[in-house]
Order: C-alpha cells, then sequence, then structure tokens
C-alpha cells in the first residue's frame, strides 16, 4: 500500500475519532479539527497548498487526537489501563510516519526544510499531555514514564530518521570516521569529555554552593536525590523526562545543524554560523518556561535560561561535530538535566553565594562564557576534523528525490 493511501486512511481515521470525542466532550478543539481535516480532504488535488496544511496541521492534530482517545479508552475501560498505555506510547512514537513520508519528504529548499522541521520538532514538545492512569500508583515506573515526556523524544528521533533519509540524508549516532583510530584523538577527546562532565557538575551545585569550595570541588551530593526531586513528585520521571531531553532536543540539533550547513555552504562561516544558529534555535524555545510547566520561571529566569541554553548549546553542537557522535551529546545533556531535575527541597539554599539576582546573572555569564569558550577551543583546535565530519554528515544518498532530480 502507498504511503500517500495510508496517510489517506489515517485522515479519514481521525475525522471519526474527532466526532468521538466531541460526542464525550464537546470542545471547540474537536470542532476545528473536523473542520481542517475536511478541508485536507477537499483541497487534496491542489498539491502545493494540500502540502503547507498538512504540513502545518496533520502532526498536531494525529498526536493530539491520539492520545486524547487512549485517555477516553482507559476512562470507559480501566482493567486495560496499562495494555492501553503501550498501545499509546508505541503508536504517539511511529503516528507521524505516514505525514513525513508523504508530506515532509517532498521538500526540496533547505530554508523550508529547516521551518518544517523547527515547526513540528517544537509542536511534539508542548501538544502533547500525559493520559489519567487513575489505576496506577503515583510511585509506579508507567506513572513517571507517562508523565515525562519520553514519548516525544523518541517520536523526535523517529522523525529525525526517516525525514533526513527522505531528503537524502543519513541519521547516524556515529559518523563513519577514523576519529577514535588515532590515540592523540582519543586522549584529547576524553579530557574534553571529563572537562565537560566537571563543568555540569560545577554549574549544578553552583545553585546550592555556599562558598567557592563547594563551588568547586567540595560538592555534597546528599542534595541530589531524583527520589526527592523539588520539581517532580514522580521520582522516575526525572530520569524520563532526563532521557527524553538527551534523545529528543540533540535529535533536533542534528537535524537543525545538518539543514543549516546546507543553508550556508557557500558562506566562508558555514559550520560557524550552523553552529550558532541551531544554539539559538536550541536556546529560544526555552522561553516556554514562563509560561507553561509545573514550575514556571520568573521573567527573568527565562531570559537567563534563554542564554544559558545558548552557551550550552554552542559547546554541544561544537562537540557533535568534533566527534561525529551525537549519542555523547545526548549522554551529557541528559545528564545535566538528571542532575538539576533531581535537586531536593534543601538544595534551594537561600543563602548562596549565587542565591541573589545579581548573583544569578553573574552565574549565568560565568558559565556562558566557559561555554563558549569551550566550544571557541575546540572549534579552532580540530578545523580539519570538524570538516571531514561536516563533509560525512553533509554527504547525500541516493533518494527517489534525488533520483527524479537527475532525470531531469
Amino acid at each position: 500500500m502507498k504511503h500517500s493511501r495510508i496517510l489517506q486512511i489515517q485522515i479519514y481515521l481521525n475525522i471519526v475519532i474527532a466526532i468521538v470525542m466531541l460526542t464525550n466532550y464537546h470542545t471547540i478543539k474537536d470542532w476545528i479539527y473536523i473542520g481542517i481535516l475536511i478541508i485536507v480532504i477537499l483541497i487534496n488535488k491542489f498539491i502545493k497548498i494540500s502540502q503547507v496544511v498538512n504540513i502545518v496541521f496533520l502532526p498536531m492534530i494525529f498526536v493530539d487526537q491520539f492520545g486524547c482517545f487512549i485517555d477516553l479508552l482507559i476512562k470507559d475501560l480501566p482493567k486495560l489501563t496499562v495494555i492501553l498505555f503501550w498501545i499509546y506510547f508505541v503508536g504517539t512514537i511511529f503516528v507521524l510516519i505516514p505525514v513525513v513520508l508523504v508530506e515532509y519528504g517532498k521538500i526540496e529548499k533547505p530554508i523550508f526544510r529547516l521551518i518544517a522541521s523547527v515547526w513540528v520538532t517544537y509542536m511534539l514538545s508542548v501538544i502533547g499531555s500525559p493520559l489519567y492512569l487513575r489505576t496506577l500508583s503515583q510511585a509506579s515506573v508507567l506513572v513517571g514514564l507517562n508523565r515525562s515526556g519520553i514519548v516525544y523524544g523518541l517520536t523526535t528521533l523517529v522523525y529525525g530518521y526517516i525525514v533526513l533519509k527522505k531528503w537524502g540524508y543519513k541519521f547516524s549516532l556515529n559518523l563513519n570516521t577514523a576519529f577514535f583510530s588515532k590515540r592523540k584523538n582519543m586522549i584529547v577527546f576524553l579530557l574534553l569529555v571529563g572537562c565537560t562532565i566537571y563543568i555540569v557538575l560545577c554549574e549544578v551545585f553552583s545553585n546550592m554552593a555556599l562558598n567557592l569550595q563547594e563551588l568547586l570541588w567540595s560538592w555534597d551530593f546528599s542534595l541530589i536525590n531524583p527520589f526527592d526531586s523539588i520539581y517532580f513528585r514522580e521520582p522516575w520521571r526525572v530520569l524520563f523526562d532526563a532521557i527524553d531531553a538527551g534523545i529528543g532536543e540533540e535529535t533536533v540539533r542534528y537535524i537543525n545543524i545538518l539543514i543549516l550547513l546546507m543553508i550556508f555552504k557557500n558562506k566562508n562561516n558555514q559550520i560557524a554560523y550552523a553552529i550558532v544558529v541551531s544554539s539559538i534555535l536550541f536556546a529560544l524555545p526555552h522561553i516556554g518556561s514562563a509560561f507553561a510547566g509545573e514550575h514556571r520561571f520568573s521573567l527573568l529566569g527565562t531570559i537567563l535560561q534563554v542564554i544559558n541554553s545558548f552557551g550550552f548549546g554552542c559547546f554541544m553542537a561544537t562537540l557533535f561535530l568534533y566527534s561525529g557522535k551525537i549519542w555523547i551529546p545526548m549522554i551529557i545533556h541528559a545528564l545535566n538535566d538528571f542532575l538539576v531535575f533531581s535537586i531536593t527541597p534543601l538544595g534551594t539554599n537561600n543563602a548562596g553565594i549565587f542565591y541573589s539576582e545579581i548573583g544569578q546573572v553573574l552565574k549565568v555569564l560565568i558559565f556562558v562564557f566557559i561555554w563558549i569558550i569551550f566550544a571557541i577551543i575546540t572549534f579552532t583546535k580540530n578545523k580539519d576534523i570538524i570538516r571531514n565530519n561536516v563533509q560525512i554528515l553533509t554527504r547525500v544518498q541516493k533518494t527517489d528525490l534525488t533520483i527524479s532530480r537527475s532525470k531531469l
């Protein structure tokens, strides 16, 4: 069966689901979804317009409606909660495949690819909501898995793999390089990773440090406990949300860097531009911290988080291009978030050296400076390695799109 046919069936199924949801909840949202889906069917023959509408609306509708429908089934069939949860978890990961293959895969211009990818990955980070697992203990692994965003991180990973393949590229956790074949590269890399983990620890404990000693080496790990987190009631959510950030956000970084390298391919500072712009794209969604979530940030806190995310993003992007291994930034990112999410109530020290607003600004500026300096040093000292990895990363494979171009 052709992918376009599967997508058409999925659209009709979502109309049925929207009607079912409407009869149960009578929400304006479901009326809007029905209207959009009917429009999608009616404009199907207008290829360009149809593609834009499908790219903008279908991912949002498919993800949201699938979750809401499973939630309704759990409400009516509570004894099947565990089975229905796993159907939801696996189904969500693969629900976007038809629209990605049919519509996203046809996008040719790099700038439009970037816009489409930024849209769908951002949508995945905000549209989804956890199921209401009434019959399960709040301390259970499934509740932590459900309350976290890991399902959307995995959905992003699947999206990245499929869409890059359709565009003629290869999504690889390990680029095919001879990076580790040289002992010097291995030693330098291990030192770099060691320094990175050290900086992560310093930054995490800077929120609790009473003096310079507690900031730099005398860390009190009793203040880090995922089962007593100040951020989340569900203990397992700390782990799964950290993994979600590592997988989802670093997959987005991989996609954005690759597309940006193609956008800036004729620029002298192609790689530097890709690193900086991808870091801006990584930082900006953190503005949402001021409006959503269980622990909303103040205006100053949100601004500082965006700035800090930019600095961290610059180094993670450079580390990826240097090592050719996206799984390394994934692990470091997950470790960073795990430590942050695991801070206990005792860890929110009102007498810390950076507790005041001026102290918070100073702390962020210090660590952003450190991350950017590390990125610059890594980039300037390893230009040949990074250029080689960029060539491998942007190497075009044979796809339906590239084959059709060659025939013209």
